[in-house]
């Protein structure tokens, strides 16, 4: 007698398989949070699920109209609540300006009040100044005059002595500049001799002259002819 086997196999509807979705799980999880669906939407109405698909469509109907219309009714609210802040603002401007020159307005007039009192005053004032001025001005240029005198002198004086002694400076800088040489050839001798012992070659240490046969003659001459 044949037995007869009975299959015990369940049987499973096939799916496509996700490989993305588990890799990603926080970010999956904000999107119901955030936007209203998940992927077990969309996952359910790609498997037919009509209810899923209505949500899906109603959520992308008015993620159209928002598309197309936030931004319009975005700027219009921009527009009224700046046209609202322009206009009080400028109701602001002008009452805070009216205040402002009602104000300066009353000053000036008593500005004015005063400067005519004051121009009165001065004018009285002015005479006496004048008076006073005119004699101290009397003495200013007396003392100007001489003052004037004493110092065109000395300033003549003291130019001389100082272009004088410039001359012999630029006389003497043949002699100034020979000492120097001389300080510096001397150091260069002693760093041979103490860099090289025996073998030091002083001859090889050139050596300046800057009173030149014949230069201090000139110099006399040209000194004699200037007159010091």
């Amino acid at each position: 007698m044949t037995k007869k086997l009975t299959d015990t196999t369940t049987t499973t509807k096939a799916k496509l398989k996700n490989h993305v979705a588990p890799k990603a799980r926080r970010i999956g999880n904000v999107l119901k949070p955030k936007f209203g669906v998940n992927l077990t939407d969309f996952d359910a109405a790609l498997a037919g699920d009509v209810a899923a698909a209505q949500k899906i469509g109603e959520l992308a109907r008015q993620g159209r109209l928002s598309a197309e219309l936030a931004p319009k009714l975005a700027q219009a609210y921009i527009e009224i609540i700046n046209g609202s802040e322009a206009y009080n603002k400028a109701t602001a401007d002008i009452l805070v300006q009216a205040g402002k020159s009602a104000i300066a307005i009353d000053k000036s007039v008593m500005q004015a009040t005063l400067a005519n009192s004051k121009y009165g005053h001065q004018r009285s004032e002015l005479a006496a100044e004048f008076v006073a001025s005119k004699t101290n001005e009397n003495q200013r240029h007396q003392y100007q005059m001489n003052y004037t005198q004493i110092k065109g002198y000395l300033d003549a004086h003291l130019a001389g002595i100082d272009q004088q002694t410039s001359l012999l400076e630029q006389s003497h800088r043949p002699e100034l500049k020979q000492i120097a040489a001389d300080e510096q050839h001397e150091m260069r001798e002693l760093n041979e001799g103490l860099s090289k012992g025996e073998r030091a070659r002083y001859d090889l240490i050139p050596e300046k002259n800057y009173q030149t046969p014949g230069l201090r003659a000139k110099i006399l001459q040209l000194r004699t002819a200037l007159g010091f």
